[in-house]
This record gives C-alpha cells, sequence and structure tokens, in this order.
C-alpha cells in the first residue's frame, strides 16, 4: 500500500527492492494455489505448483541452448492481459513443462522406421551387420536398377551424393536468410518500443503529451535515405558503444528541433511561434534540443540493454544542420556511404502535429548486411506500398513505361511524383481519360531517371504540406527541371505557398482537388512538344 506517488516513482525507476519482491513473492504464491486448486479439480492426473523463489531475467541475455534460467525443452505458454483498478498493465505468463501436461510423448519407432534405420546402416532383417549391400542391386535416388555395374554405380552413387550437397546449401541459404528476416524483424520491433518510451520520456521533460505516430522500418542505402529525407534538417550524432566503432543519428526538420528546444526554455508562445516560423535555432535553442536528444539516446541505451542480446549503448556526441539533398551520396560526407536502418514516426505535440523524427542506424551493428546486400541486389527494398505506387503508370504500355535517363521515352507526359496513393491515383486516371500519358513515381524514385525531355508537365502530390514534400521540390528543381511544377496538397498557408515558390513551384492545387480545378492546372501549365 505506497502511496500513490512513491509507487509511480518505483515503477517507473524500477526499483525492484527486498520489501517490494517479498510482496511478490506472496502474490506468486497465491497464483500457485489458484492454478494448482483448478489443476486438481479439472485435470486427471496429479500436479501441483509450489513457488520456490524468484529472479529477475531479460530473456534476450538468455542463451537458447542452455538449462538456465529454465530447463532446455518443450513449454505450453499461457498468455493474459492484466488490469488493476482501470489501470492496464504487462502480460502475464504462464510456462509449464509440456511433457507434464502429456503434450509430448517419446513413442518408439515404427517397424517401417526401424527397417529404413537398418537399411541406411547395412544391417539384413536378422540384423546381421556383417554384411554390405548387395552389388546386384543399388537404390540411386527413386529408380531401383538390377544389375548394376560398379564404375556406374559409383557414378550414379556420386551424382546422389552431388544432389544432396546442392540441397544441403540451397537449405542452409535459405535458413540463414529466414535467420536474417527475424533479426530484422527483431530489430524493428525494439525500434518501435523506443520510438514509445521517447514519447513518453520528452513529453514528460517539455510537461506535455508527446506522441510519435504511424511508425515505420525501413532498410536503405546512403543515396535511399538522403532522396527521402526531407529539407532541411538537424542531426545529432550518437556514438554506438559497443563492438561496432560507429554512429548512429537522429533527425528531425529544423523547425521541429526550434519547437522542441524552445519548448523546453520555456519561450512565451508569440515568441516561440516567432521563432519557429523563422527558424532561428540559437544557441539556448539548440543547447536545450541538445538535452533532449541526450534523453534519447538514453532512452535506446535502456531499450537495446532490456531487449536486445548483444552489448549497444548510444551517446549523443554533436548536432549539426543538414540540407540532405546537398550532401553526396557516393561519398563518406556527413554519413558514410553504407547502409541503414531507419526507424520514423510522426511527431504529435499536445495534439499538434509536427513532422517526423528519424533514427538511422548502420546495419552492420545488427548484423544485416548481408541482408541489405540481398535486399540492393534484387530491388526489394520497396514496401508493397511502394512497389503499388511505382506500378502506377496510366496508360503506358504493360511494364509501366519505364524511362531509363536516356532523354528519349516518349510515351510519358506528366510525372506525378506523391507520397498521397490515393490522391494520386485520381490525378492518373484523370489525365487518362483526358489523353495524356502519366507515371506516378514515389519520393524514393530517381528524379534523372525519369525527368526527360518527352515530361510536359510535373506534379507534387503531397499528403501534408510538410518539410519532405519541399524536399523533393528541391531534389526536382536540383535535376535540372525545365517545365512547371504543381504542387498539390491539403491546407495551403501563405507561408507554406511561399516557401513553395521558393522552392521552384509554378502553381498551387489544393487538394481534394475537383476535376475541373486539375483540368484548369493542367491547361495553364502544361508545355506543348513540338511535333
Amino acid at each position: 500500500m505506497l502511496p500513490d506517488s512513491e509507487l509511480n516513482k518505483v515503477v517507473s525507476e524500477e526499483e525492484y527492492s527486498e520489501e517490494l519482491e517479498d510482496s511478490y513473492g506472496e502474490i506468486a504464491n497465491i497464483i500457485c494455489g489458484a492454478i494448482t486448486a483448478t489443476l486438481e479439480e479439472q485435470y486427471p492426473k496429479n500436479l501441483r505448483l509450489v513457488k520456490t523463489g524468484q529472479e529477475v531475467i531479460v530473456p534476450v541475455k538468455v542463451v537458447v541452448e542452455s538449462d538456465e534460467p529454465v530447463p532446455d525443452g518443450s513449454y505450453y505458454m499461457m498468455r493474459a492481459s492484466m488490469e488493476l483498478e482501470g489501470v492496464e498493465m504487462g502480460v502475464l505468463q504462464l510456462l509449464l513443462p509440456a511433457e507434464n501436461l502429456g503434450l509430448i510423448e517419446l513413442s518408439a519407432p515404427t517397424a517401417e522406421e526401424q527397417k529404413d534405420t537398418e537399411k541406411a546402416v547395412g544391417m539384413d532383417g536378422d540384423g546381421d551387420d556383417s554384411q554390405s549391400i548387395s552389388p546386384e542391386k543399388v537404390n540411386v535416388g527413386t529408380v531401383e536398377r538390377e544389375t548394376v555395374a560398379a564404375p556406374e554405380r559409383a557414378k550414379a552413387l556420386d551424382r546422389d551424393q552431388e544432389v544432396k550437397e546442392k540441397n544441403t546449401v540451397t537449405e542452409a541459404t535459405e535458413l540463414s536468410v529466414e535467420k536474417l528476416e527475424k533479426q530484422k524483424q527483431k530489430i524493428a520491433q525494439i525500434l518501435d518500443v523506443c520510438l514509445g518510451k521517447i514519447g513518453e520520456e520528452v513529453g514528460a521533460l517539455l510537461g506535455g503529451t508527446l506522441k510519435i505516430e504511424g511508425w515505420d522500418n525501413w532498410i536503405y542505402s546512403k543515396e535511399e535515405f538522403l532522396e527521402q529525407a526531407g529539407g532541411k534538417q538537424v542531426m545529432a550524432r550518437m556514438e554506438v558503444r559497443g563492438d561496432q566503432d560507429t554512429e548512429a543519428y537522429i533527425i528531425v526538420s529544423l523547425k521541429d528541433a526550434v519547437f522542441l528546444g524552445g519548448t523546453l526554455i520555456m519561450l512565451p508562445d508569440a515568441e516561440l511561434e516567432e521563432v519557429v516560423r523563422n527558424e532561428e535555432f540559437g544557441a539556448d535553442v539548440e543547447d536545450a534540443y541538445g538535452e533532449i536528444t541526450n534523453i534519447i539516446a538514453g532512452v535506446y541505451t535502456a531499450v537495446f540493454e532490456e531487449q536486445y542480446q548483444d552489448s549497444i549503448g548510444f551517446a549523443k556526441t554533436g548536432i549539426e544542420t543538414i540540407i540532405p539533398v546537398k550532401i553526396d551520396p557516393g561519398s563518406d560526407d556527413v554519413i558514410p556511404d553504407e547502409f541503414y536502418f531507419l526507424s520514423a514516426g510522426e511527431l504529435v505535440f499536445n495534439e499538434q502535429k509536427l513532422g517526423r523524427i528519424q533514427a538511422v542506424f548502420p546495419v552492420r551493428i545488427f548484423g544485416l548486411e548481408a541482408l541489405a546486400r540481398q535486399a540492393d541486389a534484387d530491388g526489394s527494398f520497396e514496401t508493397e506500398t511502394e512497389n503499388v505506387i511505382s506500378r502506377q503508370a496510366t496508360g503506358s504500355g504493360g511494364d509501366g513505361g519505364s524511362l531509363e535517363g536516356s532523354g528519349y521515352g516518349e510515351n510519358v507526359d506528366v510525372l506525378i511524383f506523391t507520397d498521397d496513393e490515393i490522391e494520386s491515383a485520381s490525378l492518373a486516371e484523370l489525365l487518362n481519360k483526358q489523353g495524356y500519358r502519366s507515371k506516378v513515381l514515389n519520393y524514393r524514385d530517381q528524379v534523372s531517371n525519369h525527368l526527360t525531355r518527352a515530361v510536359g508537365l510535373v506534379f507534387l502530390v503531397m499528403k501534408d504540406v510538410d518539410e519532405q514534400g519541399f524536399g523533393m521540390a528541391i531534389k526536382l528543381s536540383n535535376n535540372g527541371l525545365r517545365v512547371p511544377l504543381v504542387a498539390a496538397g491539403p491546407s495551403w498557408t501563405r507561408t507554406t505557398v511561399l516557401k513553395a515558390v521558393k522552392y521552384g513551384v509554378s502553381d498551387i492545387l489544393i487538394t481534394p482537388a475537383a476535376d475541373i480545378d486539375i483540368q484548369e492546372k493542367v491547361n495553364t501549365n502544361m508545355v506543348s512538344k513540338a511535333a
């Protein structure tokens, strides 16, 4: 019966003192008694549970093949969520040896299995192992051949062995890929937990409610990461402590860094709004944001210590402002040219939507380099949504009218770069009905491969008018865009319109857009090409 304030403190800090351990031990006794009583009533065999001790464990640190902290065997597990007086808690897990419940039987081999074993070791039906396999009858693969000559039999056995070895290599490769995919899923789950805890910890520091929504994870090359990173960003470097000597990065837009840092030093609302609008990342605001990134690094360290098998820690070492589109993707400038695991989500503070937070980790610290190289080789980096978007090329042929950046490809009139699948699909459908040939592309697609002299108009369709979309506008402008660029998105303001024009946008379209509005933009901006 700790007071609420003290209870909240020990729970948040996980202070499992001797007194609390004794108290929980009594609860464990009651749980064992309840299960025993139920088994006595409803289970035919005698089975009792008696609590003998307790210990704190970190499951991911356990060696699976060992007998610690529990014997290596098969178990029956029951999981149930808990709630106490309306407060949601974690999961109660009950683990019982499967053999004690009669769920595993060690049965003797069948007669057929015994016969196969005897054949494999060269025994006849009487159990005499002194005879060898008859030279007059040899089983090769699934075809039984009579009176096979010794040389032919040897060749057949060699071929059979070769097939078996190839199958073994294939199975080993498949197992390796499967193991890497499981590792990737585990890392994604851990990083998702980190984003949730970052929201809690930073929100508490700022004295408000910070949520990170829409968690997602990708593996990117440096070039692919930079293409989707957005406009001007603030990047915090984190030293990775452990076996790997490298860095990880926390990246948010410059405006979000100013907002978070300004909120921490409690700038008045009017002043905060002004410094955010002007992107004034002064010394005080930068120092405050640095404290926030220290908290974030601490969250990653704590979560990985609890949930990851290897020893990995993170420490913030510095902050800098970057412009992703200005970074050379083929060099080690700013960040090394290698594969990265990106964990990202949308920041929401006190119901106010901000931009994205991007946590970037070299895949090699997670042992995923082989998987990244394979994905890069077979082009499977794209998410399912991006695959759908990339295939949406209305009226451009069965292969999507892919353009190879050669300066030709006369089958596309309008390019649509987008992160809004629904709105872009409607736009492409309307253009197709009016006789234009369009191609829908994702922000990550290489602009230079598609922005050819055949194109007469480019649409930039944004789900939200944000820095990521403006970053795409900058990328288009930097790739020699010579045709009008129409930016489409919801909730335009005078500030965002001026910024769009600054980044090369020719016209604005408010979405969701009516057909007549789209038609007007096309008629006004489409560049006619000489026959």
